[in-house]
């Protein structure tokens, strides 16, 4: 089946020059190792493959002076890949037993686009029977074999998750196989290892392999932690317990090594359809959704001032200013101030999310805030996944310059259900009217590069939820409790600095008695005790 790789590292090989070089290791392979090709050492295929396949060649070089280190790790990897029948491995050959205990698979992406293939070391056990072991290796080489296959030339990160490891998970040789298998057998395949929580009785197995491996080869392991592991992957691909918000829970599906070692592709792909959002034409007291005293959250004064955002409009009927004023301040009190995406044309409010409140009986509403920073008109148009879920007022509009327009988005009542997997477009483009009858019209003849583009995602909260902590209240409290913390530390400190002091002071004190008065006086010293316990009468204590 013939493969797709990166276009420009196909073009590279040829840039280089690297064919020289291919066909350098290719007759020196077989001259070093006849003997071995003679006795049936390799697999025919990965020969046959290695003189037909030039970019399966290629990724045996690390450098145009490393070309006989490539000969001979064409030796190591085929002989690996004949020991192992990598050819020959299937899904059937370890399966359920290896694949379902969820410590094997690729998943999401590191910072510099590199996949990442999870090891949980966990679900190892040194004290496993010989035969579950060798299933287990293969496992592992029939994964990073198939995703070779994909793509040689797109690396991978290989992350060994050592959270809650202990003893019965600590075998040396199981982690040299994995160093070995990207070292010897895939060795242009690895971009780095991150080794993840390691225990401290890991240590000194850690410097046996440690002494294996060349300077090269330790450069490309990493040891990270919880605080640190976000340095090389976004928060949100790695899971809760690493301090990132993906939920992600591997689940083995029979069959799927028919498809691609990275099933994630599919989302990425997948399509967003923006439809018309349907403007909300009801009679609306927006006087519910004000609050009577709007605190300023603006750094910028000019035009980056969020507003306050009330999740539900509670019961329109009721008309007191009493009942309002409480209903605004719940509503002020619940929920953070948004953050603010600038835009080329609008400046939108919140960034990234609409959050719904559900649960109180009454309307469920966000607000858009949208502020155009421009000398001229801006036109402005809001499209939704989900139109039959929410009524949007106004829906579109033209708003002049350093003016602000706030659009209202209902959700409909009995369609809290999915929420999450609803977005929101906002649309903007310049215009030169300032008033026309249907401000959509604008957008059907614009041209696609004239137009900017801003999605949202939504989400719901129960009305019984406690406010939400804004980032800037949850950075000033841990400010503070750092500030009280180093306080006690600084206290601490210095009545360690004068027990130290008062002690070194007596200590000199001592050594100065001695060197002056000699060992009578400490003679003396030393008996004042028994002097003290008897009296002229010769009577003891």
């Amino acid at each position: 089946m013939p493969r797709k790789y990166n276009q420009p590292f196909q073009q590279q090989i040829v840039i280089m020059g690297v064919n020289e070089n291919i066909l350098y290791i290719r007759e020196n392979f077989s001259k070093k190792y006849a003997e071995n090709i003679a006795k049936g050492d390799y697999d025919a295929r990965d020969l046959q493959r290695l003189q037909n396949d030039t970019e399966f060649a290629c990724t045996y070089i690390r450098g145009d002076h490393r070309l006989d280190e490539g000969v001979d790790l064409l030796h190591s990897s085929f002989k690996f890949r004949n020991e192992m029948k990598i050819n020959d491995l299937t899904e059937a050959d370890f399966g359920k037993d290896v694949i379902d205990l969820g410590g094997l698979y690729f998943h999401k992406k590191d910072k510099q686009g590199h996949r990442i293939l999870w090891l949980k070391v966990k679900v190892h056990k040194k004290d496993a029977s010989a035969e579950f072991l060798t299933v287990e290796k293969k496992g592992i080489a029939f994964v990073v074999e198939k995703a070779f296959y994909n793509n040689p030339f797109s690396q991978v990160v290989v992350l060994l998750d050592m959270t809650n490891c202990g003893l019965v998970n600590m075998d040396i040789d199981f982690v040299q196989y994995i160093i070995s298998l990207f070292k010897f057998y895939y060795p242009t395949f690895l971009a780095y290892i991150l080794i993840y929580d390691m225990p401290w009785i890991f240590n000194a197995a850690w410097r046996v392999i440690k002494s294996w491996l060349n300077a090269e080869a330790v450069a490309k392991i990493k040891f990270v932690t919880k605080s640190d592991i976000q340095n090389y992957i976004s928060p949100e691909d790695l899971p809760p317990y690493m301090g990132g918000t993906d939920t992600f829970q591997f689940v083995y599906v029979p069959g799927m090594s028919d498809h691609s070692p990275y099933p994630e592709d599919k989302t990425y792909k997948k399509q967003v359809h923006f439809l018309e959002a349907q403007e909300d034409t009801r009679s609306i007291d927006l006087s519910l959704t004000k609050v009577e005293s709007e605190p300023d959250l603006s750094l910028d004064h000019n035009y980056n001032k969020p507003v306050l955002r009330h999740r539900s409009a509670g019961n329109r009927n009721n008309n007191s200013s009493d009942v309002r004023r409480q209903q605004s301040l719940n509503r002020s009190h619940s929920f953070t101030s948004p953050s603010t995406f600038a835009g080329s044309l609008l400046t939108v409010s919140p960034a990234e999310e609409l959050v719904f409140q559900v649960g109180d009986g009454g309307d469920s509403f966000d607000m858009i805030s949208l502020t155009n920073s421009l000398p001229v008109p801006v036109a402005f148009k809001v499209k939704t996944t989900a139109p039959e879920k929410f009524r949007v007022r106004p829906s579109a509009g033209i708003i002049k310059p350093d003016k602000k327009e706030e659009v209202y988005v209902y959700l409909v009542p009995d369609f809290n259900a999915d929420v999450a997997k609803d977005k929101f477009l906002v649309m903007a483009m310049e215009t030169t009217v300032t008033n026309v009858a249907d401000p959509n019209a604008l957008f059907k003849d614009a041209p696609r590069d004239k137009i900017m583009q801003h999605k949202m995602r939504c989400t719901t909260v129960s009305s019984r939820d406690k406010r939400v902590t804004s980032p800037d209240e949850n950075l000033a409290s841990k400010v503070e409790q750092l500030e009280k913390q180093t306080k006690s530390l600084q206290m601490q400190l210095r009545l360690l600095m004068c027990v130290q002091f008062v002690t070194a002071v007596a200590l000199i004190l001592v050594m100065l008695a001695y060197s002056c008065y000699g060992e009578e006086l400490f003679s003396r010293f030393l008996a004042l005790p028994f002097d003290f316990c008897n009296d002229p009468y010769g009577r003891k204590c």
